[in-house]
C-alpha cells in the first residue's frame, strides 16, 4: 500500500505541493504566427525528455506523453530530479508520474520498489498544473507572497520537485527526522538563544523563531507539521542557500544526517 506524504490542513485558496515559465513549447512570441507541428510531435518530445531520467537514473516515467503537457515544465521537473540526484545519489526515487494528485501540485509516496523488498519513493505531478504553466506560476507566486511556501517563484515546477525530494529523504531515514524535528529545533534554539531567557520561559520566543518556517510547515490551526516542515526546509535551503531561514537550515541538516546512516548501513557511503 502506498503511503502519501501527509499534507497540512490548509487548503482553500492555498495550492498544495509543489519558472516552468521559461520554456513553454505550446506558446509563441507576441506578433508571431503559431508554429506548425506534426501531430504528436510535442508528445514525443516530452516523452524523450522524461525518458532521460530512465536512461541516467533508472527512474520509470509515466504520463509525460499526454496531450497538452507543457515542455518547459517537463524540462524543469527533469532538471530538478537530475540536480537532486547529483547531490544525493543514494536517494531511491524510482518513478515519476503525471496524473491526478487530488488538488495537490505534486505528491511523494513511499512504496515498495518493483520486484524487491526495498522501499523507495515515487513522485506524481499534477496533470492540471503540468498542462497549465501560467496557472502553476500564478498559484505558487500567490502562496509565496502569503508566506505559505518558501521562495521558489522563478521556477515553480523545479521548486515543487525539490520539495518532494525532501519527502524522499524523509522516507530514507524511516521517519526518524519526523519524530525528532520539533525537539531538534527546540534544542538548537535553547543552545543558541537560551541565555536570553534565564527563567527558562522559551515557549513563545521559540515559537516566534520557529515561525520563520513557511506556513506550509504548520497545520491550519497553527500546530507544527513536521513532515511538511522538513520538506519545506529542504527546499528552502536547496533553492535559496544561505538566504534560507535558520530553522530551515537546522532541519535540512538533520534530514540529511538521518538519511546517511541508512545509506552507510547498506554500504552506499
Amino acid at each position: 500500500m502506498s503511503i502519501a506524504a501527509a499534507s497540512p490542513g490548509e487548503q482553500g485558496s492555498h495550492p498544495r505541493l509543489g519558472s516552468s515559465g521559461a520554456e513553454s513549447s505550446q506558446t509563441t512570441n507576441a506578433g508571431q504566427l503559431p508554429v506548425r507541428r506534426r501531430p504528436g510531435q510535442l508528445e514525443r518530445l516530452n516523452e524523450q525528455i522524461a525518458n532521460g531520467l530512465t536512461e541516467r537514473h533508472g527512474i520509470q516515467v509515466y504520463g509525460f506523453g499526454r496531450p497538452g503537457v507543457d515542455t518547459g515544465t517537463v524540462r524543469d521537473i527533469v532538471r530538478a530530479v537530475d540536480d537532486m540526484l547529483a547531490k544525493y545519489p543514494h536517494a531511491r526515487v524510482f518513478s515519476m508520474e503525471i496524473g491526478d494528485v487530488e488538488g495537490d501540485i505534486a505528491r511523494a509516496f513511499e512504496d515498495r520498489l518493483p520486484n524487491t523488498d526495498r522501499i523507495g519513493t515515487r513522485i506524481a505531478f499534477s496533470e492540471k498544473y503540468v498542462t497549465d504553466p501560467e496557472l502553476l506560476a500564478k498559484d505558487v507566486a500567490k502562496a509565496i507572497q502569503r508566506g505559505h511556501f518558501s521562495p521558489r517563484a522563478e521556477r515553480p515546477a523545479y521548486g515543487t520537485i525539490v520539495h518532494e525530494f525532501g519527502h524522499a529523504l524523509t522516507f530514507e531515514g524511516r521517519s526518524a527526522a519526523v519524530e525528532r524535528a520539533d525537539t531538534h529545533l527546540f534544542d538548537h534554539y535553547h543552545r543558541t538563544f537560551g541565555h536570553d531567557n534565564p527563567g527558562g520561559e522559551l515557549t513563545e520566543s521559540y515559537k516566534n523563531w520557529r515561525g520563520q518556517l513557511s506556513g506550509y510547515s504548520f497545520w491550519k490551526e497553527g500546530d507544527f507539521h513536521p513532515t511538511e516542515a522538513l520538506a519545506e526546509a529542504f527546499a528552502d535551503v536547496e533553492l535559496n542557500g544561505a538566504r534560507a531561514s535558520e530553522p530551515a537550515q537546522v532541519l535540512h541538516k538533520m534530514l540529511v544526517d538521518t538519511a546517511e546512516p541508512k545509506w552507510r548501513k547498506e554500504g552506499l557511503l
